[in-house]
This record gives C-alpha cells, structure tokens and sequence, in this order.
C-alpha cells in the first residue's frame, strides 16, 4: 500500500512539473502595460508575415486598454512597399493574460513584462488560409534595448523553437512614423 502512495505522489509531482512548465506567466496589471511602446524585434516561425511587406512587419507605438483592463487597442504603422499607414486593432481578454484580436486571422497573446521598459508579446496567428504562425515581440519604452530585456526576449524564442535567424531588428532605422 505503501508502495503505491509514493507511486501517486511521485505521478502528481511529475505532472505538476509538466503543467506548471506550459503555464501562462502571471497577469502584468493593464497599468503596467497601457502606454507608449516601440517595436524592437519580432521573431516568426514564418518570415513571410515579418519580412518587408509582411502584415506583421509593424512599427508598433502604443498600448492603450480601458480601465477594467479587458479590451485594448493596438496603435502602429505598417510599411508595405515603402509607405508606412497608420493602423489600430482592438483585443479583448478572454482568460487571465490571454487576449484575442483579429488582424491578419485570428490571433491570440499573452504579455510578459520584462522590465519597468521591457515588454514581451508572445502571439499565434491563425491566417484565413489556416496556417499556423507563432510570433514574438520585444516592444520597449525607450529607444535603447536593455540587454536583459534582449536576453529574456532570446530565450522565450530559444522556447517556441524558432531560430535566431527569422528575427527582425526594428532598432536600426527605417522606422515608420507617419503616414504617407
């Protein structure tokens, strides 16, 4: 009897480690996250969708969710063939720090906030053909990136599987900042 008591608990603690390895993080308060952001880099596991052209080769400049926390709008610009449009999309949340927003498909993302400047946007993207894309952004609040916040950002794309190569740095000029 003995014997299976440990045999229970040993189960319960290797299933524990699993579910607790492929949780959410915690909920950043919307306060934390509401505001001004630019975007740094963006990982994908399909580079189509962040390369030049791409709809998520975006130029990110704010977060704004309203006061209960449950719905945000995204402000930036996207560049395709050279001009930048100004753009917004708006999410809602639909379990603690999981949101939804339709843009380019369906997506759903959660945030990890890094640092007081650092902020981590960890996206699925459904497009309307069904193709599944997984994508990662490091938005910052100043124009220098922490290198903590970059360490952090490289290990959560270390995670997802996606290589090093499909990520685009969005911190060396060309920025899109009006609409033309």
């Amino acid at each position: 009897m003995q014997a299976n008591k440990m045999k229970v608990l040993f189960l319960t603690l290797v299933l524990g480690l699993v579910c607790s390895s492929q949780e959410i993080p915690a909920e950043p308060h919307h306060s934390q996250i509401s505001g001004e952001w630019r975007t740094h880099y963006i990982a994908s596991s399909n580079t189509d969708k962040t390369g030049e052209n791409g709809p998520f080769n975006v130029y990110l400049r704010s977060i704004k969710f309203n006061d209960k926390g449950d719905s945000l709008v995204f402000h930036f610009f996207v560049k395709n063939n050279g001009e930048c449009t100004e753009s917004s999309v708006s999410g809602r949340r639909i379990a603690n720090n999981v949101y939804v927003a339709e843009y380019a498909g369906a997506n759903q993302f959660h945030f990890i906030l890094v640092s007081d400047d650092g902020l981590i946007v960890n996206t699925e993207n459904v497009d309307d053909e069904g193709n599944r894309t997984r994508l990662i952004g490091l938005l910052g609040k100043e124009d220098e990136v922490d290198d903590h916040d970059l360490e952090r950002f490289l290990e959560e794309v270390r995670k997802l599987g996606i290589p090093e190569e499909n990520i685009v740095d969005f911190t060396k000029g060309g920025r899109a900042s009006r609409v033309t």
